[in-house]
């Protein structure tokens, strides 16, 4: 059965309503040692009580004006002693108004005094209290909002990194059908599978995250497809990943990035053909994530557009990684001689059997 969270209001009422039935039996029990008089009893014990139940509910009518979320202490401190004051005063005339109407025996000067201090305490502390549980939860109502608010631009966040994938792939699979139509026509059949193969895999993800061999595999089809673009100039392509690291759960769109990144600039600084590298392997309870290509490490020119250059699409995956992972994980760029490697380190995590 599912349970609602209490409002502040039903709070409140639970809390007033018990708070007060608490306190009536104790004040019974005092009254019935200082008084022995059945009707002093009810008036002190029972009806006292039922004063300060709709007194306190005037401090929460007062109290409500200001709001929560600006209130502050020192500047209403006054008020609040004042707004007290005046409801023991005012506690103090009812309780009389019931004794004189009653007719009961009088009561002693130094009985009266104390009870009066005795409720202006008991409204101060009726009123600290208030004060104490609503600020709670006014921070809590908050954090919650903030939480919430981070939520909802992770999200946005998220979403858009994960729209920022090289749109040329379906064009080059087209530009590679195209041209291959008349001359090759079981190329076309092969380069089409590919492409539903990949579209399939891509447009089925409807979650940041997904086990990392689910991922592999549409890299498959997606080399394909540009190794087939890329007849001319050739692409070698190898994926080396252990069965530990396919079951991996890790950021969707995680190696996609990557490989786009080193195919668009390989192509730029490698001899023939372009050789491209997938690798994957646990070590030391972190999912170490590495493609390496053939060439150099091209750095951004001066008046290159953002979009243009390595950066944007590396910083995205950073991102991305850091946003669902954490931040032990990290991107790095390494050059070996003649290669260029860009390593993915985040936390090993199982991927559940169903993902």
């Amino acid at each position: 059965m599912e349970t609602r969270p209490l409002s502040s209001q039903r709070l409140f009422w639970l809390l007033q309503i018990g708070g007060w039935l608490l306190v009536t039996p104790f004040a019974i029990s005092i009254s019935a040692l200082v008084f022995q008089h059945p009707g002093m009893i009810i008036v002190f014990g029972v009806l006292r009580q039922a004063f300060g139940f709709g007194l306190t509910l005037g401090l929460w009518w007062l109290y409500r004006r200001w709001p929560a979320a600006s209130f502050k202490l020192t500047p209403h401190a006054w008020k609040i002693v004042l707004a007290c004051l005046l409801a023991a005063v005012a506690d103090m005339l009812l309780t009389d108004a019931v004794h004189f109407a009653l007719a009961l025996p009088p009561i002693p000067p130094f009985v009266e005094h104390g009870t009066l201090f005795s409720r202006l305490a008991l409204y101060v502390a009726w009123s600290a209290l208030y004060f104490v549980i609503r600020q709670e939860i006014e921070t809590r109502a908050t954090a919650l909002r903030l939480a919430r608010a981070e939520a909802t631009n992770r999200e946005a966040e998220l979403q858009l990194l994960r729209a920022q994938v090289n749109p040329h792939f379906l064009l080059n699979a087209l530009s590679t059908i195209i041209g291959e139509a008349e001359e090759n026509p079981a190329a076309v059949i092969s380069t089409t599978h590919a492409v539903a193969d990949y579209l399939r895999y891509s447009l089925g993800q409807r979650t940041h995250r997904a086990r990392l061999g689910a991922e592999l595999d549409a890299m498959g089809h997606y080399l394909a497809v540009e190794a087939a673009h890329l007849r001319n100039h050739g692409l070698d392509w190898k994926i080396e990943v252990g069965d530990d690291a396919r079951s991996a759960l890790t950021p969707t769109a995680l190696v996609q990035p990557l490989v786009e990144n080193a195919i668009k600039y390989g192509i730029r600084s490698s001899a023939r053909p372009l050789r491209l590298r997938i690798q994957a392997a646990i070590r030391d309870d972190m999912l170490e994530v590495a493609v390496e290509n053939t060439g150099e490490w091209l750095q951004r020119k001066p008046g290159e557009r953002a979009r243009d250059s390595t950066g944007i699409g590396l910083h995205n995956v950073r991102r991305r990684v850091i946003l669902l992972c954490g931040e032990r994980s990290s991107l790095e760029v390494l050059t070996p001689p003649g290669w260029v490697r860009i390593e993915v380190r985040l936390p090993f995590e199982p991927a559940p059997a169903d993902a």
